[in-house]
Order: structure tokens, then sequence, then C-alpha cells
């Protein structure tokens, strides 16, 4: 027979991904995206067809998408500070499952409690 967790155990896990949140830094939301675009000066090589790249953070704000520059000199922070947010995201999603499984087991063992 496998060996079942109790809700004491989920809620040591719970406790111990909720000591890492105190570890993330600088975050930000959204999509960094590259945009190929055009500066108007007719003797430009983007006239010719080889267009500058531009650097975006995309988002969905309500039911549209929002973008802001991001200067060359920031591109490489913003990436990292997107790395971070997923990292958080996943982070969140880990404790929310250990939640779930918290309330499972407890529910479990009060329903196995009651029966006896």
């Amino acid at each position: 027979m496998p060996f079942e967790k109790n809700a004491n155990c989920y809620r040591r896990e719970v406790a111990a991904r909720l000591k890492r949140l105190a570890a993330f830094g600088p975050m930000v939301d959204g999509s960094l995206v590259v945009v190929r675009r055009r500066c108007g000066n007719p003797r430009c090589r983007c006239a010719r067809g080889q267009k500058h790249p531009a650097h975006y953070l995309m988002r969905k704000v309500g039911r549209k998408t929002v973008s802001l520059y991001i200067p060359v000199a920031l591109v490489e922070d913003v990436r990292g500070w997107n790395q971070e947010f997923r990292r958080l995201k996943r982070l969140v999603a880990e404790i929310c499952e250990r939640q779930r499984k918290v309330v499972a087991a407890a529910s479990a063992e009060r329903r196995s409690g009651r029966s006896r």
C-alpha cells in the first residue's frame, strides 16, 4: 500500500514554499517581444526593408493588449524581471496545489474519523 500523506504533511510543504516567496526580487508580468519598425528616414536601411528591432513588454489589461516600450539599456533587466515573475507564478501554482491537497486530506481524515 503506498504511503498517503496526511494534511499536516501538506501543510508543512505549503509553509516551506511560502518561505521561498521572500527570496523573490523585482518582477514584471507580460511577454517581452521584438517588433521590427521603420524610423521614417528615407535614406535609412529600414526604408529598403531592414527594419530596426524594438523591444516591447506586452500584457493584457482587461480585454486589451497594452505595450510598453523597453529601451535597449533595460532589455536584459526586464528579461530577468520577467523570468522572476514566471518563477513566482510556478511557485504560487505549487502552493495552491499543495493547499488543495491539504483540504482533500483533512476532509478525508474527518470522514474516516466520523465513520468509526
